[in-house]
């Protein structure tokens, strides 16, 4: 027999070897496909007991807030007991929200129950409050966003106008998109309850100078504020067409109830960013058992929609509000001016009328009264949602606004001492007298002056400013008309009211009565009479001066 062939036995070997190999390949694979099997199946046993776990509290939160009885002015009563029950089953220092990780809180800085100081707190009769629509989680909700541009109350009314739905079938076909998300958050025990503080300014009592120093502080040092428990939302978290010292304009705007059409500054597609962004920066706040504050004047909109606004502060429960007092003499001459200096250019085009203060007042009062600080904290006050209402009394303040508002209101004392180490604000809206501005227009719309030189805002104040030198230099005594006694009676009137009710004891130490009527009368001769540009144009007594303009 012949020897073995080496080449025989060599492929022998490759081929056990290659059996083998493919004998190991197969069952790799088939572990892999049992690995395939199991993974998910762990992964949703493991995600169920997370989701479970974490949104325990928020369902019993809500649960809670629906069953539990509430005070007079909306507030959820509990137990103290069960809320520091609940509070302990959250894990407040363990929270996630949306990708953002809560740390730790620390208990030095945490102030307990935010309260306002040294303020008039503003009641109301008592008469039922105004209820605003709750969305709990799974329900339809008309302002959560449907898309990034729109709400789904837009989208709603887009079915039911386009195809001729009822609203019921219209509801059931958004429902997915349009159900109130379960948003994880905390839950704390009341004496532990972060508030949202408002200021609501209105315009004309220091607000921009206010909303101006917080934004200056939050560029150089945010920490100070957050030193107080303090969360001020920055342009990325309430996004808008306002930024800097404005920012929290955005909120107010993308409140008004149609946006644009009722007078707003930014659209409902424009409000797409905020809708998204806002909700996160609130829920990571309430998270972190912080207090926030947002400054903005123009919450003395009327058209504030109270429902939107109300979802979008949720989840918290403590709403406070604070507003500014002034006086009816001094704040009505002063809104009138920032309003047409707003407008002077359109005055100047010819596209709107320029109404002297005289037919402002006569004509629109009670709708510019919807602005003044009693009115909007009453406004505010109306509503269930809102915790509380404070006035300050701009006449009785001893420094700033914002020395008044941190170191006495709040008493925030990082930030009262920024104050006093000398941290003002970079920006404040002083008015003037707005009369020569109105002359000059008036007199350019008559052909008194030359078109060209009133285009622009500066060439308006350049003229403005040499009529009223010239006038002075050459003491000419310009007539004018004054607002009729029945205005001037209402408004008296109706000062008469606010501080007898609201700041009675500073109204007498002031003088009562008699002190009030006769500021208010030194205010009418000084603020209240506008030029009668019909009779200077109609006597020529200026003519000489308008045809020095160029």
């Amino acid at each position: 027999m012949d020897p073995p062939d080496d080449r025989y036995e060599e492929t022998n070997r490759r081929s056990s070897s290659s059996a083998f190999s493919t004998r190991r390949r197969r069952e790799a694979i088939g572990s892999r496909y049992i690995a395939l099997l199991l993974v998910p199946s762990f992964i949703c046993v493991v995600t169920f007991l997370l989701i479970n776990r974490r949104l325990t509290p928020y369902f019993e939160l809500i649960s809670t807030t629906i069953d539990q009885p509430r005070d007079d002015n909306g507030i959820t009563i509990l137990n103290n007991s069960e809320a520091a029950g609940k509070s302990s089953e959250a894990n407040p220092t363990a929270t996630e929200y949306s990708g953002t990780n809560v740390q730790p809180l620390n208990p030095s800085l945490h102030r307990l129950g935010l309260t306002i100081n040294n303020a008039i707190p503003v009641e109301l009769p008592n008469e039922e409050k105004i209820h605003t629509t709750g969305f709990g989680p799974g329900q339809f909700c008309s302002f959560c966003p449907w898309s990034k541009d729109s709400m789904c109350a837009g989208r709603l009314e887009f079915l039911m106008t386009r195809y001729q739905m009822n609203e019921t079938a219209a509801k059931a076909s958004l429902i997915e998109k349009c159900a109130t998300p379960p948003i994880p958050h905390n839950a704390h025990a009341e004496d532990d309850e972060p508030s949202i503080i408002l200021h609501v300014g209105p315009h004309k009592t220091g607000t921009t100078a206010l909303q101006s120093f917080i934004y200056d502080l939050v560029k150089v040092n945010n920490n100070i504020f957050l030193e107080d428990n303090l969360r001020i939302p920055l342009e990325h978290e309430l996004p808008g067409c306002f930024h800097r010292e404005g920012v929290g304009l955005n909120l107010p705007h993308c409140s008004i109830n149609r946006f644009k059409k009722d007078g707003g500054q930014m659209s409902n597609a424009m409000c797409g960013s905020m809708r998204e962004a806002f909700p996160k920066f609130v829920a990571d706040a309430y998270n972190k058992s912080q207090n926030i504050l947002v400054v903005a004047e123009d919450f003395d909109r009327s058209l504030i929609n109270f429902n939107r606004l109300h979802f979008l502060l949720q989840p918290y429960k403590k709403i406070k509000v604070v507003s500014t007092y002034r006086r009816l003499h001094d704040w009505l001459p002063s809104w009138y001016n920032q309003i047409a200096d707003h407008y002077q250019l359109e005055y100047a085009k010819g596209n709107e009328t320029y109404p002297s203060l005289v037919e402002w007042l006569e004509e629109k009062y009670d709708e510019f009264l919807k602005a003044h600080g009693v009115t909007v904290a009453e406004r505010f006050k109306s509503y269930k949602f809102i915790e509380s209402v404070h006035l300050i009394n701009m006449h009785d303040m001893a420094d700033s606004l914002a020395d008044t508002f941190f170191c006495d209101i709040l008493q925030a004392k990082a930030t009262c001492k920024a104050i006093k180490d000398g941290v003002r604000p970079s920006n404040s809206n002083i008015g003037f007298d707005h009369e020569y501005q109105r002359l000059a227009i008036e007199a350019k719309r008559a052909g008194k002056i030359p078109a060209s030189s009133l285009e622009k805002k500066i060439q308006i104040r350049r003229v403005s400013k040499f009529l009223m030198m010239q006038v002075e230099q050459t003491n000419t005594n310009l007539p004018r008309l004054c607002p009729s006694n029945e205005t001037l009676e209402k408004i008296l009137t109706q000062e008469l009211e606010h501080e007898s009710k609201y700041l009675p004891e500073w109204f007498e130490s002031q003088g009562g009565e008699e002190a009030l009527r006769k500021s208010f009368e030194k205010a009418v001769e000084k603020k209240f009479c506008a030029f009668d540009v019909v009779k200077i144009f109609d006597t020529g007594i200026m003519d000489s001066i308008f045809r020095q303009v160029k």
